[in-house]
């Protein structure tokens, strides 16, 4: 009887191993919806919330793009240099953060999340930046696109 249970249990996992091994070999390499941003661009409507320089009045908008580079590169073409980016999670509310340190204190810091757009399999994106040395903060909205079309 023993030795029947024992069987049992060893068979049981040693299924549940083969099951485990399974799923993880069946995981999609690369980029996949809501698994990660490596490869992705993302069309903005950049809103400035604060400008205490007087650049750009609060509430002015300008278009730009998100690129999110496999690498970890993250490139925001209003800046002059590249970034690097991190993915905080996965899932539907996939956070991120990206830097871009130009030097001399010209840093552009960002924390934003990528979600669906009600289901329509288009990724959305919401994202806060501080230039910090001039004091600019920024509000971006936008979406996933192919190629970003202002360039």
């Amino acid at each position: 009887m023993k030795s029947r249970m024992m069987f049992a249990a060893v068979c049981g996992f040693v299924v549940g191993l083969v099951g485990i091994v399974e799923t993880v070999a069946a995981a999609p390499e690369g980029s996949q919806r809501l698994r990660g941003l490596g490869d992705r661009v993302f069309l903005v409507n950049v809103e400035v919330v604060a400008d205490p320089l007087g650049i750009f009045p609060p509430g002015f908008i300008f278009p730009n793009c998100y690129f999110f580079v496999a690498d970890g590169t993250w490139i925001d073409p209003g800046f002059p240099v590249p970034g690097t980016w991190t993915q905080d999670s996965v899932g539907a509310n996939t956070g991120y953060s990206a830097s871009a340190d130009a030097g001399d204190g010209a840093v552009l810091l960002q924390e934003g999340l990528v979600t669906p757009a009600q289901g329509g399999g288009v990724l959305q994106i919401t994202a806060y930046s501080e230039f910090a040395a001039l004091g600019l903060q920024f509000v971006s909205v936008g979406f996933e696109v192919e190629e970003c079309p202002l360039e």
